[in-house]
Formats: C-alpha cells, sequence, structure tokens
C-alpha cells in the first residue's frame, strides 16, 4: 500500500487509486524480455489527425543529446489552444546558453534527426525559449505550464520557425 488515500478528498482517491492499484498515468508495455519499457504519460500523449498516438518523450529520445541547454517537444495545438485534430504539428522548444542563437549546425543535426522519424512524428517547426522550464520536484518538465507561458509571451506566427 502506497497510502490510504488524499486527506478530504475522496473524490481525488477515488480517481487516484483504483482497485488497490496507484494510477499515475505513466504508459509502459512488456518488451519480450519481460521488462516494463515506459513509454510516456497518459497526459502528455498527443493525437494525431490520422488517429496516431505520440508521446512527446519518444519523440525527444531522438534527439538526445544535441548541444542545447535543454528541449521539450510539444503540439502546437496544445501551446496555442485549438480544439482540433486538424493540422496538428510537433514543435521542438530549445532552451540555449543564454543569448545564443541556433547554430546553422544545431539545426541541420534537427533536420536530420527529425528525417528518422515516421512521417507522424516529424517535428514540423522549433522556437527559442529563453527562460528555465518549469519542473516539478522529480526534475519532469511541467508542460502544460510552459505551454502557457509560451502562448502568453508569443503569437503562433511569431514564436515559430519551421525546421
Amino acid at each position: 500500500m502506497v497510502m490510504a488515500g488524499y486527506l478530504d478528498d475522496p473524490e481525488l482517491t477515488a480517481e487516484t487509486l483504483v482497485d488497490g492499484w496507484l494510477m499515475t498515468g505513466d504508459l509502459g508495455r512488456m518488451d519480450a524480455m519481460g521488462h516494463l519499457q515506459l513509454l510516456g504519460r497518459v497526459t502528455n500523449m498527443i493525437v494525431t489527425e490520422g488517429g496516431k498516438n505520440i508521446y512527446p518523450e519518444d519523440v525527444e529520445s531522438v534527439f538526445d543529446g544535441i548541444p542545447v541547454k535543454e528541449y521539450c517537444v510539444l503540439a502546437v495545438n496544445f501551446v496555442w489552444k485549438r480544439r482540433s485534430l486538424l493540422g496538428e504539428q510537433l514543435m521542438m522548444v530549445l532552451r540555449l546558453e543564454h543569448g545564443d542563437e541556433p547554430t546553422a549546425a544545431l539545426l541541420a543535426e534537427l533536420q536530420t534527426r527529425n528525417r528518422k522519424l515516421p512521417d507522424f512524428k516529424r517535428l514540423s517547426a522549433y522556437m527559442v525559449w529563453d527562460q528555465d522550464f518549469p519542473r516539478t520536484a522529480s526534475m519532469k518538465i511541467k508542460r502544460g505550464v510552459l505551454a502557457e507561458r509560451i502562448a502568453d509571451c508569443f503569437e503562433r506566427a511569431v514564436a515559430l520557425k519551421n525546421l
């Protein structure tokens, strides 16, 4: 048993503890060797207009090691709210060292790695963010908070640059 429940919040307790299981929101699958492979989180999943499920962490793993301070993949319609799957695009938010701009070499590397992804997982655009990403106590990016901050600071047409 992880916990008995949330103090004075039976609705949240019922939502979080189901049949004795703690519902964390993590998504995973068992591989052929019987190991659990974590894919992402239910709340992070992006659904394309073709009905494909994309986990941003899965796309981000293709870009491991790029020379930036940090980066994050978001759905464009999640940042600039549009309740439609039509025309959904993925974007990468880049946090560079203070005052830096993306170099031609960095952009070429992003394009090369992006081409390795299946069409429905490819990034359409990128943008540069000049603040540290908001994080949880366990250092996971607070994607919703980051998306709100971006939308508050930039218009869609101004922020996005084609990849």
